[in-house]
């Protein structure tokens, strides 16, 4: 059957994954809302005098990078873990096993969401003009939903075959977050740094976001092209790596 036939178990398998989130803290899923608006302003008021000078609209240059890059981070590292985590459902039942990468990922995705209502703050305080790239937006976030869900498939997979794989995903995030020029410009980097940062798919969704939304510009043809090959390729890869291995998963787990 097709998944497009579980959108209700998918549903309820976010509002679970949303409900064990929240559940010990103290503001909620308002959380999703003042955590990324404190990251900025504790970013900008360290390296304003270091980086603010050089990049126009720096809290809201920061911010776009910020957000998609947590939110990919976030429901990959989340995703890593899930296929063993509901281990006794997975056994049991007869659902697609690609539905509870999907609650991670949509979950990840609901919080991203919540985290553009300060951001669209930060761009009413600079009066940021709304342009026609602003119809791009949707086009970029739902590349941005299918390319993750591809990598999410994949590191699902990896962590049945390979328990070591969430301290090694986890330090590679961790480098991963310095080469998305999020809080600074690339025309400082050199060209050899330049040429691997530019060549880097969340790099690509991140320049393409920053183009339409802060500054109101069209994304050069180039990026857009990158950012479609690198969602199609990912996601197919993601997609025949679970369907392939996704019994073998059942074994080991």
């Amino acid at each position: 059957m097709s998944i497009r036939q579980y959108w209700f178990v998918l549903w309820e398998l976010t509002k679970r994954e949303l409900k064990r989130k929240y559940a010990r803290s103290f503001l909620g899923i308002l959380w999703s809302c003042v955590y990324p608006l404190m990251r900025m302003a504790l970013v900008v008021v360290l390296f304003s005098t270091i980086f603010n000078k050089g990049i126009d609209k720096y809290p809201a240059y920061y911010f776009v990078g910020f957000l998609m890059f947590e939110f990919f981070a976030t429901a990959t590292q989340t995703s890593l873990t899930t296929l063993k985590d509901n281990r006794n459902l997975l056994i049991k039942s007869k659902l697609p096993r690609e539905l509870f990468v999907l609650s991670r990922v949509l979950t990840a995705f609901v919080n991203f969401l919540l985290g553009c209502i300060p951001f669209a703050l930060v761009l009413a305080c600079y009066r940021a003009n709304v342009t026609v790239y602003y119809l791009m937006i949707p086009v970029v976030l739902i590349l941005l939903l299918i390319f993750t869900t591809g990598v999410s498939y994949l590191v699902s997979i990896w962590f049945v075959f390979q328990r070591d794989a969430r301290n090694i995903y986890s330090n590679f995030m961790f480098i991963l977050r310095f080469f998305v020029a999020m809080f600074y410009s690339i025309d400082w980097m050199s060209d050899g740094v330049r040429w691997v940062i530019e060549r880097n798919p969340l790099y690509v969704f991140i320049y393409v976001m920053r183009q339409c939304v802060v500054y109101g510009q069209r994304p050069e043809a180039v990026y857009i092209g990158r950012m479609f090959g690198w969602t199609i390729a990912m996601f197919l890869v993601g997609v025949l790596v679970f369907r392939k291995c996704e019994n073998e998963v059942v074994e080991r787990l």
